[in-house]
């Protein structure tokens, strides 16, 4: 059910620092907006709760030029602007070229109506989309309740199986395993200078009421992805309910590096199957000095859920993660190396 919007002030800084002023005087009653296609909707539907006051004060970050750029820098990284829409990143010819992982992840994420507006920023903060928690109805542990009403409630969609803790909503974030991969670093604007943060550390656990080490008077300034290694294949596969606007029920990103037929190394990140982007080393150290074909990669994608459990209505998920990540792990061999 959707509520009026309540009185909200708006404000357009022009640079960071501004940015940067306007949060910390407003403090928890602000939020920085960009696209707006989860902020406003939580807003709309009127989701707070002890830990999550409604916003008073949107802080535009769209109106900033520096957050918006999207080019290959000086130490041959890709910076990408925070405010960046997801449609420019997936349809930018040197992303598609020298990182396809991030177009193909991209290119998975809702409607292109939603990816106009979505920015990168915001797809990597989107909060979670457990219905309990975007019920007003419910005040559940990550809006500052005492529990989690998805342990024991209806869980079959988007919840996890790794990681689990007091919450098990499962990650939203399609762009982020891509870029995790990738072994990308963000950019963090705060009061005590310019932060910055491997993408790895950016996400907190189950037991965090936030997905992310931001505080309220922080924001993401870019993502600086790393040129990837000579040789490098990669791929992002995903599995959904529906074949659009759907958030993952288990996707993988997999970056190979791949020398004279053999894997010398590799990054591999699951998604929709954790309450952060899940890094599966175990998978990775049993790609190391093989010849991926078939049984390498069923193995190997055996290691990465073998810790997982499911909950009440999800154990489906253990099987089609290991699909997914075997499915991505060929796929990435088979794929061009990037030069």
């Amino acid at each position: 059910m959707l509520y009026e919007i309540p009185l909200l002030q708006h404000a357009d800084p022009t640079t960071i620092e501004e940015a940067l002023g306007l949060l910390t005087v407003y403090g928890e009653r602000a939020k920085v907006i960009a696209g707006g296609t989860d902020l406003l909707g939580l807003i709309k539907d009127g989701v707070c709760g002890p830990k999550m006051p409604m916003p008073e004060v949107l802080v535009n970050m769209g109106s900033i030029p520096e957050l918006k750029v999207l080019e290959i820098d000086s130490e041959q990284r890709l910076r990408i602007g925070a405010a960046v829409s997801l449609t420019d990143l997936e349809e930018s010819n040197v992303v598609r070229k020298k990182y396809p992982i991030i177009s193909q992840a991209c290119s998975s994420i809702a409607t292109l109506q939603i990816r106009n507006a979505g920015t990168v920023g915001g797809n990597l903060c989107q909060r979670p989309w457990c219905w309990y928690f975007r019920s007003p109805a419910f005040d559940c542990f990550k809006k500052g309740g005492d529990r989690c009403y998805a342990i024991t409630g209806e869980n079959q969609y988007y919840f996890s199986v790794h990681g689990l803790g007091i919450c098990v909503m499962s990650h939203p974030s399609d762009l982020a395993p891509a870029l995790m991969a990738l072994g990308s670093e963000l950019e963090i604007a705060s009061g005590s200078g310019i932060k910055r943060v491997p993408l790895d550390k950016f996400f907190l656990g189950a037991r965090e009421v936030f997905e992310t080490i931001l505080r309220p008077d922080e924001f993401i300034i870019a993502v600086n992805v790393p040129n990837p290694p000579a040789g490098a294949r990669m791929a992002f596969l995903k599995n959904r309910i529906r074949d659009t606007w759907d958030f993952s029920l288990s996707s993988a990103a997999v970056l190979l590096e791949i020398l004279d037929g053999v894997c010398t190394d590799s990054r591999i990140v699951l998604g929709g199957l954790a309450p952060f982007p899940y890094r599966a080393y175990d998978a990775e150290d049993s790609l190391r000095n093989s010849r991926i074909d078939q049984d390498v990669a069923t193995e190997a994608a055996r290691k990465a859920l073998r810790k997982a459990k499911g909950l009440s209505m999800n154990k489906y998920k253990l099987e089609l993660g290991a699909v997914i990540l075997r499915d991505a792990i060929l796929q990435a061999a088979k794929g061009n190396p990037q030069l």
